[in-house]
């Protein structure tokens, strides 16, 4: 198989988003971890993105990237020590993911029980980001 500029690129990505995913959760009712994905398949656009990962969920929301980083860099707790400096590694995050990724966007699939989704079209054509889930009563 012949290592094409864009699976080159892609592996940067990837690598750069682990590094900045390293042991990363998001604040909630239920604080959960923050994990790397890939979608591979060819779709059109982020909208066509959002339908096959709601799959039916009439809660399906498509919202810009700043939703996702909003709870955590805009509370002061977070920036600080008591608060893990969440809010940096956070602001590290966007700035990875928007180095690499066009087309930024939050997908929110469910109502109490979220998945949180935040993707970007890479120049390989796949969508990439991170998913994590939020409790929301």
């Amino acid at each position: 198989m012949e290592i094409k500029p864009e699976h080159y690129e892609l592996t940067i990505a990837l690598s750069a988003l682990e590094g900045a995913l390293g042991g990363l959760w998001y604040p909630s009712e239920s604080d959960a971890l923050v994990s790397l994905v890939i979608y591979a398949d060819p779709l059109p656009n982020t909208e066509a993105l959002a339908q096959k990962l709601g799959a039916g969920d009439d809660s399906l929301q498509i919202q810009p990237a700043e939703d996702f980083f909003r709870p955590v860099l805009n509370n002061p707790y977070w920036a600080s020590e008591q608060g893990g400096h969440l809010a940096q590694k956070y602001a590290n995050l966007r700035d990875v993911l928007e180095t690499h990724l066009e087309d930024l966007h939050s997908i929110r699939v469910g109502r109490v029980n979220v998945t949180l989704y935040l993707l970007g079209r890479h120049s390989s054509g796949c969508y990439l980001g991170v998913c994590t889930h939020v409790v929301e009563t």
